[in-house]
């Protein structure tokens, strides 16, 4: 992934980052051990994010982005993928933040498994935290922009907060 963004080679450094979070599809992991691996997953992340803000300040569409990740092989990098891609989206108003969070909170329903639904939607809370459609913020919509950050905000904790309770029933089933 590295090489590619040094040789501003876009694709392969799509192809390379859904290869590299098609690790966290893992179950063989302790939650400990997984976190490690979000961990660095997140930072490489973070260099694609950057990668890709600049892609778009020099002319690529970031629409055809959304829409290019979203043929990603698997779901979870997928996922993540459009995270990091709905984050530079917002970023660029093209769109109306609460319809490009909207539409992920939407996807990110496609994974149920505990942990790896916990971890992504951690992911979402930070790609997004600063750049929810709240009364004041430079990505305020219409008028309910403080209602649909609230939703964002609680149907996340919501969903986070299943994933916990089913997560913790099946330790209780293992002991």
């Amino acid at each position: 992934m590295h090489r590619a963004l040094d040789t501003n080679n876009l694709r392969d450094a799509l192809k390379f980052s859904a290869q590299m979070l098609s690790e966290l599809r893992t179950s063989k992991l302790s939650p400990h051990k997984y976190y490690e691996l979000y961990m660095r997953a997140f930072d490489e992340l973070r260099k694609l994010e950057i990668f890709l803000k600049e892609k778009t300040h020099r002319g690529c569409s970031i629409v055809e982005l959304y829409e290019i990740v979203q043929h990603a092989g698997n779901i979870l990098p997928r996922l993540y993928l459009l995270c990091t891609v709905g984050s530079v989206y917002i970023r660029s108003k093209e769109a109306p933040a609460k319809d490009v969070l909207k539409d992920v909170v939407e996807m990110c329903h496609g994974i149920q498994h505990p942990v790896r639904g916990l971890f992504l939607r951690s992911y979402r809370s930070q790609t997004s935290r600063d750049k929810l459609p709240d009364i004041g913020s430079e990505y305020e919509g219409d008028a309910d922009t403080a209602v649909d950050a609230v939703e964002f905000v609680l149907q996340n904790l919501t969903e986070m907060n299943k994933l916990w309770v089913r997560m913790q029933h099946q330790v209780n089933r293992e002991d």
